[in-house]
């Protein structure tokens, strides 16, 4: 153990070495920096091979010089490179009718790099659901998940369905930012001494302590572990891992250049709720998926029922009043099939992750805008201001 801990201090940020042990309390975890807590750096992760044939999104020139972009927030003009500046971004990807019309990448990030998706991951699930519908490995969204994973009836989860986990209503007792938090830890814990401390995710999902704490289906309620019951369910229904499901089934369908990569825990479990590495192009990709309806390439992957049913809300599909999120002042944000529906008439949607990370799908327009932040400062700061920008981008890429 003592050599262990040596190598760890060389090799991690001496910050972290106490949430590895289990030392710290969840509170004090909490006080961490977000910028020191680097989950990749203390877990391993595997790879989601690229396609053997892939396809590179095209490049193309916009119709208007993005240097002369304004948009208006809050009563100020800005432009892009303020936008840039403010909310922190490390990269940032346009696609105009399917091609890049504009790439950043602020040193030290490139082309290459591979960004943490944070709760990206989450629509990433939220897909690979639907396509395991659109197979016959789950019958419906309405089946209750222990049907396919009895372990989860032995707690909170027991009778809940997809469709229920998947709006954030499962009932579940959760507090998401305790909880999210003490999930890094015991998982993390659970590495570093071998399985004697600590949990794995499949005992973190299966926790009897995970009660019902209300009528599933009855109310929103923002939970991450949801993400995780849903993905123990898939891998049961689909027989295989999330990452081989991942891979098989939509990174290479999708004919991406770029490897990603998942973060796993001891047992090589995946992180559904977050930790997606990736490139900004394949993030792009994935939008313009769905952007397109779930299509990609002349390929149909995604069915168009569940891209719409996962991304607009109305009574059988989501929520919308009393959606709680740092950052929706003007209340823009819904919530749908694991995807955050945008009020107003355009139908475009998001897919986001904390610290500023967000996929803009702008489908009326064919525009896709990746957005990956280190953004900090403030939860939620440019959550919204995003979405004012992307939208006004949309229409100037799209004038005559």
């Amino acid at each position: 153990m003592n050599r262990l801990i040596a190598a760890l201090r060389r090799t991690v940020a001496p910050v972290l070495l106490p949430v590895l042990l289990g030392t710290v309390t969840v509170a004090t975890a909490q006080s961490l920096p977000p910028s020191l807590f680097l989950p990749e750096a203390v877990l391993p992760r595997q790879t989601v091979e690229a396609a053997p044939y892939p396809v590179a999104l095209p490049t193309g020139q916009p119709r208007a010089p993005i240097s002369k972009f304004r948009y208006e927030f809050k009563g100020q003009t800005k432009s892009l490179d303020q936008y840039l500046s403010e909310a922190k971004v490390r990269a940032l990807l346009v696609l105009k009718d399917g091609k890049i019309v504009h790439e950043f990448n602020r040193f030290p990030y490139h082309r290459r790099s591979l960004h943490q998706s944070w709760s990206i991951g989450k629509q990433v699930l939220s897909a690979l659901v639907g396509v395991a519908i659109a197979e016959g490995a789950i019958g419906s969204v309405d089946d209750r998940m222990d049907a396919y994973d009895p372990s989860l009836a032995l707690n909170g989860f027991a009778g809940v369905t997809f469709k229920q986990a998947l709006q954030m209503s499962s009932g579940v007792a959760y507090d998401e930012e305790a909880d999210r938090f003490k999930l890094f830890l015991d998982v993390i814990t659970n590495f570093y001494t071998f399985g004697r401390q600590g949990q794995n995710l499949a005992q973190k999902t299966y926790d009897a302590a995970l009660t019902s704490a209300y009528v599933p289906g009855s109310r929103y309620e923002y939970a991450s572990i949801n993400s995780q019951a849903i993905s123990s369910a898939l891998e049961k229904a689909v027989g295989m891992p999330y990452k081989d499901y991942l891979q098989r089934k939509l990174w290479q369908r999708m004919a991406m250049p770029d490897d990603a990569k998942v973060l796993v825990d001891r047992e090589g479990q995946a992180f559904t709720f977050c930790c997606l590495y990736a490139t900004t192009r394949s993030y792009a990709a994935f939008g313009l998926m769905y952007a397109r309806g779930g299509a990609l390439y002349g390929r149909q992957l995604v069915p168009q029922d569940w891209v719409r049913r996962s991304t607009r809300l109305d009574a059988d599909t989501g929520n919308w009043a009393n959606v709680p999120r740092d950052g929706n002042e003007f209340g823009l944000y819904g919530f749908g099939y694991h995807w955050w529906p945008l009020a107003g008439e355009r139908g475009d949607f998001s897919a986001l992750g904390v610290f500023g990370q967000a996929i803009h799908v702008l489908p009326e327009q064919d525009v896709v805008i990746v957005r990956m932040s280190g953004d900090f400062d403030t939860p939620g700061a440019h959550a919204e201001e995003n979405v004012f920008m992307g939208r006004a981008l949309a229409d100037y890429l799209s004038r005559p």
